[in-house]
């Protein structure tokens, strides 16, 4: 997802080249179109309030809103999920080594070439 500003110019579709600002000025409902139908197109609220102050009478449809709405929470959730993805399936070993000097077989196969006596080297 691509979070859009006034100033993010479209690299997609008929306004490819023109900033977000420029399409408010050509055709305002673009906006709404593009919030419903493009998965990778968001903008905030904070981004809404700062083109009313430019077209005071530009509106988002309820189910551009819902969509806007759905598209952060996925978003959200990745990030979230992102956080815990590289732990999830880890559980360290000690089998080959039998943790030799307080590491698991993985810290030693990857830093110590597989050699516990080189944790000496360590930095």
């Amino acid at each position: 997802m691509r979070f859009y500003t006034l100033d993010t110019e479209f690299t997609f579709g008929k306004y490819e080249g023109k900033t977000m600002k420029e399409i408010l000025e050509i055709q305002p409902t673009y906006l709404d179109w593009c919030a419903i139908n493009l998965d990778h197109f968001y903008i905030s609220d904070e981004i809404i309030a700062e083109i009313k102050v430019i077209k005071p009478d530009f509106t988002i449809t309820e189910e551009g809103k819902q969509k806007l709405a759905d598209k952060y929470s996925t978003w959200e959730n990745e990030q979230q999920g992102d956080d815990y993805d590289d732990y999830d399936d880890y559980s360290p070993s000690y089998e080959k080594y039998g943790g030799a000097y307080g590491y698991d077989d993985d810290t030693i196969d990857n830093a110590f070439e597989g050699d516990p006596e080189n944790y000496w080297n360590i930095d």
